[in-house]
C-alpha cells in the first residue's frame, strides 16, 4: 500500500486558520493587540489552543516532508495574523527535526518581518538553537544575525544560544561562541537586546554560575543593570550582591 502523500501547503494552513477561528475567545483579540504593542490582526486564541491546532494538523498529517514543512510554514507566515504566524513558528519547531542549516534563510526573513518579540522567542530559541545544537556551522548566522542593526534579527541571533547555553553538556562548547557574539552588544541601549542578553546568560548560570559570573566581573563598566540582574538570578547571593554592589 503506497503512502497517502500530504495535502498542499495552501489546503493545510487553511485547515488550521478554519480551526483558529473556531477556538477564537470573544474579547480577547484587542487586549492582547495592545498588550503587545504592534498592528498584527489578533484573533483572540490562547496560546495553550493554538498549540492544540498545530498538534492535531501535524497528527493528522504525519508524512509532512521537509519541503512540506517549509511551504506550510511560510504559508502561515504570509498573512499579518498573529495567531497564524504563531502557528508557523510552532510547525517549524515541531518539526525542527527535519530542518537543516539552509532553512535558516527562511528563519532570517521571518525575523526580518516580525513585529513582536512573542514571535522572535519561538524562532530563535526553539527552531534556530536546535538548529545550532546540531550543526555547529549555524554560529555564523547567528553570529551574523547580532551585527545587524535590525532588533528583532538581532535579538533572534542572541537567543539562537539560549539552548546551547542551557545544556550541561553543550555549555562548554558554545560559550566561548556566546560571548564572542554578546561582548559588541553589551553597549546596545534597547531593552530586548539587554534582556535577551541576560536571559541567555541566565540559563548558562543555572549549571555553569562562576563561568557566567566571571565573565560579567571583567565587563562591569559596560554591562546594563538589567543585563547584570537577569544573568545573575541563579548565581550564589553572596557573588551577585559583590557584582551588583561593583557596578553600582
Amino acid at each position: 500500500m503506497t503512502a497517502t502523500a500530504p495535502p498542499p501547503a495552501a489546503a493545510l494552513a487553511q485547515e488550521i486558520r478554519v480551526r483558529l477561528a473556531e477556538n477564537a475567545v470573544p474579547g480577547r483579540a484587542e487586549a492582547e493587540r495592545t498588550y503587545l504593542k504592534h498592528e498584527l490582526t489578533h484573533l483572540g486564541v490562547p496560546v495553550p489552543a493554538v498549540r492544540a491546532v498545530v498538534r492535531g494538523v501535524l497528527r493528522a498529517h504525519p508524512g509532512l516532508d521537509r519541503g512540506s514543512v517549509l511551504e506550510l510554514a511560510e504559508e502561515l507566515w504570509a498573512p499579518p495574523v498573529h495567531e497564524s504566524r504563531t502557528c508557523a513558528a510552532l510547525v517549524l519547531e515541531s518539526r525542527v527535526g527535519l530542518l537543516r542549516p539552509a532553512d535558516t534563510a527562511l528563519l532570517e526573513r521571518m525575523l526580518r518581518t516580525a513585529t513582536t518579540w512573542a514571535h522572535v522567542d519561538l524562532i530563535a530559541p526553539k527552531v534556530a538553537g536546535p538548529l545550532l545544537l546540531g550543526h555547529p556551522q549555524v554560529a555564523a548566522t547567528a553570529l551574523r544575525w547580532s551585527r545587524q542593526e535590525e532588533l528583532w534579527v538581532r535579538r533572534g541571533g542572541v537567543l539562537a544560544y539560549l539552548l546551547p547555553l542551557r545544556s550541561p553538556a553543550a555549555f562548554e562548547e558554545h560559550f566561548g561562541g556566546f560571548t564572542a557574539l554578546a561582548d559588541p552588544l553589551l553597549s546596545d541601549p534597547r531593552f530586548f537586546v539587554r534582556k535577551a542578553i541576560g536571559w541567555t546568560l541566565r540559563e548558562g548560570a543555572e549549571h555553569h554560575p562562576a563561568e557566567v559570573a566571571d565573565w560579567l566581573a571583567g565587563r562591569l563598566e559596560r554591562v546594563s543593570g538589567l543585563t547584570l540582574r537577569e544573568a545573575l538570578r541563579p548565581v550564589d547571593e553572596a557573588v551577585r550582591a559583590r557584582l551588583l554592589a561593583a557596578r553600582g
